[in-house]
Protein backbone atom coordinates (compact mmCIF):
# COMPACT_ATOMS: atom_id res chain seq x y z
CA UNK A 1 0.00 0.00 0.00
CA UNK A 2 2.78 2.42 0.97
CA UNK A 3 4.64 1.57 -2.24
CA UNK A 4 1.53 2.38 -4.28
CA UNK A 5 1.14 5.73 -2.50
CA UNK A 6 4.78 6.60 -3.20
CA UNK A 7 4.32 5.77 -6.90
CA UNK A 8 1.15 7.91 -7.09
CA UNK A 9 2.90 10.83 -5.36
CA UNK A 10 5.83 10.58 -7.76
CA UNK A 11 3.47 10.61 -10.75
CA UNK A 12 1.64 13.67 -9.38
CA UNK A 13 4.97 15.47 -8.83
CA UNK A 14 6.05 14.71 -12.40
CA UNK A 15 2.74 15.98 -13.76
CA UNK A 16 2.99 19.16 -11.71
CA UNK A 17 6.54 19.76 -12.92
CA UNK A 18 5.40 19.21 -16.49
CA UNK A 19 2.57 21.73 -16.09
CA UNK A 20 4.94 24.28 -14.54
CA UNK A 21 7.43 23.81 -17.36
CA UNK A 22 4.64 24.14 -19.94
CA UNK A 23 3.38 27.30 -18.22
CA UNK A 24 6.89 28.76 -18.12
CA UNK A 25 7.40 27.83 -21.76
CA UNK A 26 4.10 29.45 -22.77
CA UNK A 27 4.97 32.61 -20.82
CA UNK A 28 8.34 32.71 -22.55
CA UNK A 29 6.69 32.38 -25.95
CA UNK A 30 4.25 35.22 -25.16
CA UNK A 31 7.10 37.40 -23.85
CA UNK A 32 9.25 36.65 -26.90
CA UNK A 33 6.36 37.44 -29.25
CA UNK A 34 5.76 40.76 -27.50
CA UNK A 35 9.45 41.66 -27.76
CA UNK A 36 9.58 40.71 -31.44
CA UNK A 37 6.53 42.85 -32.16
CA UNK A 38 8.22 45.85 -30.57
CA UNK A 39 11.30 45.22 -32.72
CA UNK A 40 9.12 45.03 -35.84
CA UNK A 41 7.20 48.16 -34.88
CA UNK A 42 10.43 50.11 -34.43
CA UNK A 43 11.74 48.79 -37.75
CA UNK A 44 8.65 49.92 -39.68
CA UNK A 45 7.85 53.16 -37.90
CA UNK A 46 11.36 54.47 -37.31
CA UNK A 47 14.19 52.69 -39.11
CA UNK A 48 12.63 52.12 -42.53
CA UNK A 49 11.56 55.79 -43.02
CA UNK A 50 14.90 56.90 -41.58
CA UNK A 51 16.79 54.93 -44.23
CA UNK A 52 14.91 56.68 -47.04
CA UNK A 53 15.04 60.11 -45.38
CA UNK A 54 18.77 60.02 -44.60
CA UNK A 55 19.85 58.00 -47.68
CA UNK A 56 21.23 55.36 -45.32
CA UNK A 57 22.04 52.47 -47.65
CA UNK A 58 23.64 50.44 -44.86
CA UNK A 59 20.44 50.55 -42.82
CA UNK A 60 18.24 49.78 -45.84
CA UNK A 61 20.49 46.86 -46.77
CA UNK A 62 19.92 45.42 -43.29
CA UNK A 63 16.13 45.85 -43.56
CA UNK A 64 15.60 44.42 -47.06
CA UNK A 65 16.18 40.77 -47.90
CA UNK A 66 18.15 39.97 -51.04
CA UNK A 67 14.99 38.70 -52.73
CA UNK A 68 12.95 41.76 -51.74
CA UNK A 69 10.36 42.98 -54.23
CA UNK A 70 7.96 45.91 -54.14
CA UNK A 71 4.74 46.43 -56.06
CA UNK A 72 4.13 50.17 -56.35
CA UNK A 73 0.78 51.95 -56.61
CA UNK A 74 1.06 52.07 -60.41
CA UNK A 75 1.67 48.32 -60.60
CA UNK A 76 5.40 48.68 -61.27
CA UNK A 77 7.67 46.05 -59.72
CA UNK A 78 11.07 46.84 -58.26
CA UNK A 79 13.67 44.86 -56.32
CA UNK A 80 16.23 45.54 -53.61
CA UNK A 81 18.80 46.88 -56.08
CA UNK A 82 16.21 49.32 -57.41
CA UNK A 83 15.35 50.59 -53.93
CA UNK A 84 19.02 51.00 -53.02
CA UNK A 85 19.58 52.99 -56.23
CA UNK A 86 16.54 55.11 -55.45
CA UNK A 87 17.77 56.37 -52.09
CA UNK A 88 21.30 56.90 -53.42
CA UNK A 89 19.83 59.22 -56.05
CA UNK A 90 17.67 61.34 -53.72
CA UNK A 91 16.33 61.28 -50.15
CA UNK A 92 12.65 61.00 -49.28
CA UNK A 93 11.61 64.66 -49.46
CA UNK A 94 8.50 65.29 -47.35
CA UNK A 95 7.70 67.93 -44.76
CA UNK A 96 6.57 65.08 -42.53
CA UNK A 97 6.08 61.34 -42.83
CA UNK A 98 4.74 58.75 -40.41
CA UNK A 99 3.45 55.19 -40.65
CA UNK A 100 0.36 54.05 -38.75
CA UNK A 101 0.43 50.28 -38.16
CA UNK A 102 -3.02 48.69 -38.32
CA UNK A 103 -2.00 45.02 -38.40
CA UNK A 104 1.15 43.52 -36.89
CA UNK A 105 1.15 39.74 -36.67
CA UNK A 106 3.79 37.03 -36.35
CA UNK A 107 2.58 33.75 -37.85
CA UNK A 108 3.44 30.27 -36.58
CA UNK A 109 5.85 29.70 -39.49
CA UNK A 110 7.98 32.67 -38.39
CA UNK A 111 6.66 35.09 -41.00
CA UNK A 112 5.58 38.58 -39.94
CA UNK A 113 2.90 40.77 -41.51
CA UNK A 114 2.90 44.54 -41.11
CA UNK A 115 0.10 46.50 -42.75
CA UNK A 116 -1.09 50.03 -42.30
CA UNK A 117 -1.35 53.60 -43.54
CA UNK A 118 1.44 55.94 -44.56
CA UNK A 119 0.82 59.65 -43.86
CA UNK A 120 2.66 62.25 -45.96
CA UNK A 121 2.47 66.01 -45.38
CA UNK A 122 3.76 68.46 -47.99
CA UNK A 123 2.96 72.17 -48.01
CA UNK A 124 0.13 71.70 -45.51
CA UNK A 125 -1.55 69.00 -47.60
CA UNK A 126 -1.84 65.48 -46.20
CA UNK A 127 -1.83 62.42 -48.44
CA UNK A 128 -2.17 58.80 -47.39
CA UNK A 129 -1.47 55.39 -48.87
CA UNK A 130 -2.05 51.83 -47.72
CA UNK A 131 0.69 49.20 -47.67
CA UNK A 132 1.35 45.62 -46.60
CA UNK A 133 4.74 44.11 -45.86
CA UNK A 134 5.99 40.54 -45.40
CA UNK A 135 9.10 39.91 -43.30
CA UNK A 136 11.07 36.78 -42.40
CA UNK A 137 13.55 36.43 -39.53
CA UNK A 138 16.96 35.15 -40.56
CA UNK A 139 19.93 34.72 -38.23
CA UNK A 140 18.20 36.85 -35.62
CA UNK A 141 17.37 39.75 -37.99
CA UNK A 142 14.01 40.57 -39.55
CA UNK A 143 14.20 40.98 -43.33
CA UNK A 144 11.50 42.44 -45.57
CA UNK A 145 10.86 40.24 -48.62
CA UNK A 146 7.72 41.81 -50.12
CA UNK A 147 5.91 45.14 -49.99
CA UNK A 148 2.76 46.27 -51.76
CA UNK A 149 1.65 49.92 -51.89
CA UNK A 150 -1.79 51.22 -52.89
CA UNK A 151 -2.58 54.51 -54.61
CA UNK A 152 -1.83 57.78 -52.83
CA UNK A 153 -4.94 59.77 -51.92
CA UNK A 154 -4.80 63.48 -51.14
CA UNK A 155 -6.82 64.55 -48.11
CA UNK A 156 -7.96 67.94 -46.91
CA UNK A 157 -5.61 70.88 -47.02
CA UNK A 158 -4.45 71.85 -43.56
CA UNK A 159 -5.31 75.49 -44.31
CA UNK A 160 -8.96 74.43 -44.11
CA UNK A 161 -8.57 74.00 -40.35
CA UNK A 162 -8.57 77.80 -40.13
CA UNK A 163 -4.93 78.08 -39.19
CA UNK A 164 -4.03 80.56 -41.91
CA UNK A 165 -1.08 80.41 -44.24
CA UNK A 166 2.08 78.54 -43.41
CA UNK A 167 4.37 81.24 -42.04
CA UNK A 168 7.97 81.70 -43.03
CA UNK A 169 8.68 84.59 -40.67
CA UNK A 170 8.20 84.86 -36.95
CA UNK A 171 9.43 86.56 -33.80
CA UNK A 172 9.04 84.39 -30.71
CA UNK A 173 10.88 86.63 -28.24
CA UNK A 174 7.74 86.74 -26.04
CA UNK A 175 8.53 83.13 -25.07
CA UNK A 176 11.96 83.91 -23.66
CA UNK A 177 12.77 83.42 -20.01
CA UNK A 178 11.69 81.12 -17.20
CA UNK A 179 8.03 80.44 -16.52
CA UNK A 180 6.06 78.67 -13.77
CA UNK A 181 2.67 77.07 -14.35
CA UNK A 182 -0.03 78.56 -12.14
CA UNK A 183 -2.78 76.00 -12.77
CA UNK A 184 -0.83 72.84 -11.94
CA UNK A 185 -2.43 70.22 -9.69
CA UNK A 186 -1.68 70.33 -5.97
CA UNK A 187 1.63 68.81 -4.95
CA UNK A 188 3.34 69.48 -8.29
CA UNK A 189 5.23 72.35 -9.88
CA UNK A 190 5.76 72.74 -13.63
CA UNK A 191 8.31 75.05 -15.25
CA UNK A 192 9.31 76.05 -18.77
CA UNK A 193 12.41 77.87 -19.93
CA UNK A 194 12.91 79.33 -23.40
CA UNK A 195 16.11 80.68 -24.95
CA UNK A 196 16.93 82.10 -28.38
CA UNK A 197 19.94 80.59 -30.15
CA UNK A 198 19.62 82.67 -33.31
CA UNK A 199 16.92 84.11 -35.59
CA UNK A 200 16.05 80.61 -36.83
CA UNK A 201 16.27 78.53 -33.66
CA UNK A 202 14.73 78.64 -30.17
CA UNK A 203 15.18 76.03 -27.44
CA UNK A 204 12.55 75.17 -24.85
CA UNK A 205 12.82 72.96 -21.79
CA UNK A 206 9.93 71.93 -19.55
CA UNK A 207 9.75 69.80 -16.41
CA UNK A 208 7.43 68.92 -13.54
CA UNK A 209 8.53 68.43 -9.93
CA UNK A 210 6.75 66.44 -7.24
CA UNK A 211 8.47 67.05 -3.92
CA UNK A 212 12.14 66.83 -4.94
CA UNK A 213 11.64 64.42 -7.84
CA UNK A 214 11.42 65.26 -11.54
CA UNK A 215 8.37 63.32 -12.73
CA UNK A 216 8.18 64.68 -16.28
CA UNK A 217 10.37 66.58 -18.70
CA UNK A 218 10.59 67.43 -22.39
CA UNK A 219 12.84 69.34 -24.78
CA UNK A 220 11.50 71.51 -27.60
CA UNK A 221 13.11 72.98 -30.69
CA UNK A 222 11.32 75.78 -32.51
CA UNK A 223 13.24 75.84 -35.75
CA UNK A 224 12.95 77.56 -39.11
CA UNK A 225 13.78 75.24 -41.99
CA UNK A 226 13.02 75.51 -45.70
CA UNK A 227 10.98 78.71 -45.19
CA UNK A 228 8.73 77.16 -42.54
CA UNK A 229 8.81 77.05 -38.75
CA UNK A 230 8.74 73.62 -37.12
CA UNK A 231 8.00 72.71 -33.49
CA UNK A 232 9.68 69.46 -32.41
CA UNK A 233 9.01 67.85 -29.03
CA UNK A 234 11.27 65.23 -27.45
CA UNK A 235 9.39 63.82 -24.48
CA UNK A 236 10.74 61.86 -21.55
CA UNK A 237 11.66 58.36 -22.74
CA UNK A 238 11.28 59.22 -26.44
CA UNK A 239 14.08 58.25 -28.83
CA UNK A 240 12.97 60.59 -31.64
CA UNK A 241 11.13 63.94 -31.49
CA UNK A 242 7.50 64.38 -32.50
CA UNK A 243 7.28 67.03 -35.25
CA UNK A 244 4.61 69.70 -35.58
CA UNK A 245 4.40 72.29 -38.33
CA UNK A 246 3.73 75.89 -37.32
CA UNK A 247 0.60 76.76 -39.27
CA UNK A 248 -0.27 80.23 -38.02
CA UNK A 249 1.66 83.14 -36.54
CA UNK A 250 0.24 86.35 -35.06
CA UNK A 251 1.80 88.99 -32.88
CA UNK A 252 2.70 87.22 -29.63
CA UNK A 253 0.96 83.99 -30.65
CA UNK A 254 1.42 80.90 -32.78
CA UNK A 255 -0.08 77.46 -33.28
CA UNK A 256 1.19 74.26 -34.82
CA UNK A 257 -0.36 71.06 -36.06
CA UNK A 258 0.35 67.38 -36.59
CA UNK A 259 -2.77 65.54 -37.80
CA UNK A 260 -1.30 62.06 -37.37
CA UNK A 261 -0.07 62.40 -33.79
CA UNK A 262 -2.33 60.59 -31.33
CA UNK A 263 -2.36 63.45 -28.80
CA UNK A 264 -1.99 66.31 -29.05
CA UNK A 265 -2.67 67.21 -32.67
CA UNK A 266 -2.56 70.97 -32.07
CA UNK A 267 -0.32 73.09 -29.82
CA UNK A 268 -0.88 76.81 -29.19
CA UNK A 269 1.16 79.47 -27.37
CA UNK A 270 0.12 83.09 -26.76
CA UNK A 271 0.83 86.01 -24.45
CA UNK A 272 -1.83 87.75 -22.39
CA UNK A 273 -0.19 90.69 -20.70
CA UNK A 274 2.42 89.37 -18.31
CA UNK A 275 1.18 85.80 -18.62
CA UNK A 276 2.25 83.13 -21.10
CA UNK A 277 -0.49 80.68 -22.02
CA UNK A 278 -0.46 77.41 -23.94
CA UNK A 279 -2.84 74.61 -24.87
CA UNK A 280 -2.59 71.12 -26.28
CA UNK A 281 -5.62 69.58 -27.93
CA UNK A 282 -7.27 67.25 -30.41
CA UNK A 283 -10.87 67.09 -31.60
CA UNK A 284 -12.05 65.72 -28.26
CA UNK A 285 -10.03 67.39 -25.51
CA UNK A 286 -8.02 70.50 -24.68
CA UNK A 287 -5.58 71.03 -21.79
CA UNK A 288 -4.70 74.61 -20.81
CA UNK A 289 -1.44 75.84 -19.31
CA UNK A 290 -1.17 79.23 -17.59
CA UNK A 291 2.33 80.53 -16.82
CA UNK A 292 3.78 83.48 -14.98
CA UNK A 293 7.39 84.59 -14.84
CA UNK A 294 9.35 82.40 -12.45
CA UNK A 295 11.18 84.13 -9.62
CA UNK A 296 14.89 83.86 -10.30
Amino acid sequence: MIDKLIVILCILCLLACGQNNESTSNSSVVSDASTEKEILRYLKEVEWPQAYREQDTVLLDRILGDEFQMVAADGEWSDKAGQMARIKAAPMDHDHFSYEIKRLEILENGTAIIAGTGHIINNATESIYQSSNILIKREGVWKAVLSHVSGINELENMHEHGYGKLPSEGDFSYLLGSWKRTNEEAGKETFEHWSKINDELYFGFGYTMAASDTVWKEDVELRRSEDHWHFEVLGQGDSIPTPFKVTHIEQNAFQCYNPVNEFPKKIRYWREGEQLKASISDDQMEILFNFEKAIQ
